[in-house]
């Protein structure tokens, strides 16, 4: 949309406008702090790994704030949850970009593993693992 004042009472009438359609619309300024409110797997679910041995690839995660941007200096608590094994942390925290990891060693057993990734307040994620 484009708007030309011709002169400052139809240009505060313009910006009265655009205002009023913003408002309309939905749209709302707001002062509040950012907080986490989506957890996400970006990767390393589905993976397989003889019993013993580490993971090809580190099992990572993404949390985004409400605004739908990164979360950054936010805790996830990592578990086993079932399988055995070990991970790299028990808790990680989340970079300038909202992702953090942890690598996963697994179990002695061949079958299945699951290893959850849990933000407070926001969620728990599942990641699936195969151990041959």
């Amino acid at each position: 949309m484009m708007i030309r004042a011709r002169s400052a009472f139809s240009r505060r009438k313009s910006v009265a406008a655009v205002i009023s359609i913003l408002a309309l619309g939905g749209c709302r300024l707001t002062t509040d702090a950012p907080k986490p409110r989506t957890l996400g797997i970006i990767s390393g679910d589905d993976q397989s790994a003889t019993a013993g041995s580490a993971l090809p690839e580190p099992l990572t995660v993404i949390v985004i704030n409400q605004y739908g941007g990164p979360s950054e200096n936010v805790t996830v608590t990592w578990a086993i949850a079932s399988g055995g094994g070990n991970l790299s942390a028990a808790s990680t925290t989340t970079d300038a970009n909202g992702v953090t990891s942890v690598t996963y060693t697994t179990g002695q057993t061949p079958g299945s593993a699951t290893i959850t990734a849990t933000v407070a307040g926001v969620g728990t994620l599942t990641f699936t693992v195969t151990i041959t």
